[in-house]
């Protein structure tokens, strides 16, 4: 009933693709997303090492059968070769790329069967990945956390603008969180969404109580969460200049001179308990539609049978 291009490509049962987490995305919560129909996700350098992703990996596969993915997250992964290693080593059918250009990764992968999506955060950049091979790409909107750029678009704008551009399916995140985001997200022709804070928002998600307590005790229109949010990196001369070092030293310095720079630019340090809080369990304007902490299988079920009921509206109309 569910059927797009994403499900069939990835072999999941619904359009739900988990979001990678910095420090806590691993198996308990990537696990349970997969065994709930959806497509789990393993942050790469959530565990440091290629043994440790190993090993994680090993504990997914003891709690479900289901499709899972990795992410490579460009700019904090380590070893990213010896990584790729244990991702084919072990028969991990999808790898997420973010952060930045990741074909020769990429290539690496579909090479030897894996699917590739990569994430960017404006539509010029799914353009690129397109043209370098990615199998689909996911689209952040502005409504999202996480990396942003100066350039980047409203979910809303980014996502109908890209399908009428992109030939391979685009995924949306940025804002979504309930039926009514995920319904909106198909309409506008996404294949499928990609959530971050409202899976946080689970029982199963390894952050602590207090922080699922912020997430859904937020409020979209607290200067906290909305102008982390909605405030994109601004074009001022500390950013400017890093941008004109592009190729001027390794990819790996760069990324990293890149993201301090933008963060400061967003006002991203943290000065106090709160913005600490902020930093390490960031929450996107999806806050909005989080309003209770629920098990994995809770919120995709909710999700599916809220899209049904909006579907059977439509067709009544």
């Amino acid at each position: 009933m569910w059927k797009t291009r994403i499900t069939e490509m990835l072999g999941i049962q619904y359009p739900i693709i988990q979001g990678a987490f910095h420090g806590f995305g691993t198996s308990p919560l990537a696990s349970a997303v997969s065994e709930a129909g959806g497509l789990g996700m393993i942050t790469a350098h959530a565990l440091n090492t290629p043994q440790g992703l190993r090993e994680d990996i090993h504990r997914l596969k003891s709690k479900t059968d289901k499709p899972f993915g990795v992410n490579i997250t460009l700019s904090l992964c380590q070893d990213i070769d010896r990584m790729i290693d244990v991702i084919l080593d072990e028969g991990v059918p999808v790898v997420e790329t973010s952060v930045y250009r990741a074909d020769k990764y990429g290539k690496r992968l579909q090479a030897a069967g894996v699917k590739w999506i990569h994430k960017v955060a404006t539509v010029k950049h799914a353009l690129s990945a397109e043209a370098q091979g990615a199998d689909a790409v996911v689209i952040i909107g502005l409504e999202g956390t996480g990396f942003k750029n100066p350039i980047q678009l409203p979910t809303l704008i980014a996502i109908p603008w890209a399908v009428r551009q992109i030939k391979i399916p685009v995924i949306a995140g940025g804002g979504i969180g309930d039926s009514h985001g995920f319904m909106a997200a198909l309409s506008m022709g996404a294949e499928a969404v990609y959530m971050g804070t409202a899976f946080m928002a689970t029982k199963e998600c390894p952050i602590s109580d207090h922080y699922k307590q912020i997430l859904v005790k937020g409020n979209p229109t607290d200067p906290k969460f909305r102008d982390r949010n909605l405030a994109s990196p601004k074009n001022d001369e500390e950013y400017s200049r890093v941008m004109e070092k592009k190729g001027t030293m390794p990819d790996e310095e760069w990324l990293l001179e890149l993201e301090k720079a933008m963060a400061k630019s967003t006002g991203e340090f943290p000065q106090n308990e709160m913005e600490m809080i902020m930093q390490f369990a960031p929450g996107s304007l999806a806050i909005a539609v989080t309003d209770k902490i629920v098990t994995v299988k809770e919120l995709i079920e909710n999700i599916i049978t809220g899209a049904e009921a909006i579907r059977q509206r439509w067709a009544m109309g």
